[in-house]
């Protein structure tokens, strides 16, 4: 019998996989061990085939100086996480004999945002590295240090300060209790997160990146209403879409994304069928025969960016013999 890959989406839940903790509302918390989830909770799984393809076309992306990149600098952490879930050790994957590990260790004179700077944490701590760079610079103190107790917050971009909540906690580090009630405070009425502050409309890619880091904080209340806002979220193809507010055409990135935060909350995502079509069915469905995803449908080019960000949930979900 094949064993199904669940890492419960980052390596910030591997390192928290202890004993389980009570339920509470109905969620499984995310610190269940991983031998403990019987493969039906994914009625698909990513064939090996599909990881290959996908692997050879992120390293054909990597540049001379070891980065990926796409949108901004938190690409070239994506990708990192992208082949660490699918069983690839990213200090391998080099160009002119840079890694992507070796181009994080040099931007530390140049991070865009703390957000970034805990993007490319939590990937060191993924790819198994020292979170301090050759220079000394350390990445979980720049992080730990942007913390802001007038507002709450590490970064005033929400989606920034999720991963910041993500890589502390998948650090070992303790997050404050007053930044976990303001991020609590900021989910809105329909259950998402906006990627706004001002808030403007919930999205699912928002959503799932604070879903993760309430769970590795343990604060389960706010989870069952953003279960309920990912239910509104879904297309009736099975995928999710970025947000309902632009139309409900389902895309890689927030499918892959997604999947992450329900498995995350323990969710079986037999219960996400639509139509006989699971998530991780609809997210292999928008892979291109290069090996690269797409954005959408609508947009059928190879994109990069949907690689980095859909292949952790493909490497996550793959299957194993």
């Amino acid at each position: 019998m094949r064993r199904l890959a669940v890492l419960l989406t980052s390596v910030s839940i591997a390192l928290l996989s202890v004993a389980a903790i009570p339920a509470q509302a109905g969620v499984v918390p995310a610190r269940v061990h991983l031998n403990a989830l019987p493969a039906s909770f994914l009625p698909t799984c990513t064939p090996q085939s599909a990881i290959n393809r996908m692997v050879s076309y992120i390293r054909t992306q990597q540049q001379p100086d070891g980065s990926f990149p796409s949108i901004g600098q938190a690409s070239t952490a994506n990708a990192v996480n992208a082949l660490v879930f699918s069983g690839v050790n990213p200090s391998t994957v080099t160009r002119d004999g840079h890694s992507a590990i070796d181009w994080i260790y040099s931007q530390t004179g140049s991070l865009d945002s703390t957000g970034v700077a805990a993007e490319f944490l939590l990937a060191l701590l993924l790819a198994g590295r020292s979170t301090v760079a050759p220079n000394g610079f350390d990445y979980t103190a720049r992080v730990a240090n942007a913390y802001d107790p007038a507002t709450g917050l590490y970064d005033p971009n929400p989606t920034g300060n999720a991963y910041a909540l993500i890589a502390l906690r998948a650090a070992g580090r303790p997050v404050p209790p007053h930044a976990l009630s303001v991020w609590a405070g900021l989910q809105q009425a329909d259950g998402g997160w906006s990627a706004y502050i001002p808030q403007q409309n919930s999205d699912t890619n928002t959503t799932a990146v604070a879903v993760i880091g309430l769970i590795l904080s343990l604060r389960l209340g706010p989870i069952p209403s953003a279960l309920a806002y990912f239910r509104t979220q879904q297309s009736a193809d099975g995928g999710f879409t970025f947000s309902t507010f632009y139309g409900d055409t389902s895309d890689s990135n927030s499918t892959g994304l997604s999947i992450l935060a329900l498995l995350a909350t323990g969710q079986n995502l037999v219960g996400w069928e639509k139509s006989g079509v699971d998530p991780v069915k609809r997210l292999l469905q928008l892979q291109d025969p290069s090996g690269a995803f797409r954005y959408s449908d609508d947009f059928p080019g190879d994109n990069a960016f949907a690689t980095f960000q859909a292949g952790q949930a493909a490497g996550l979900t793959r299957c194993l013999p």
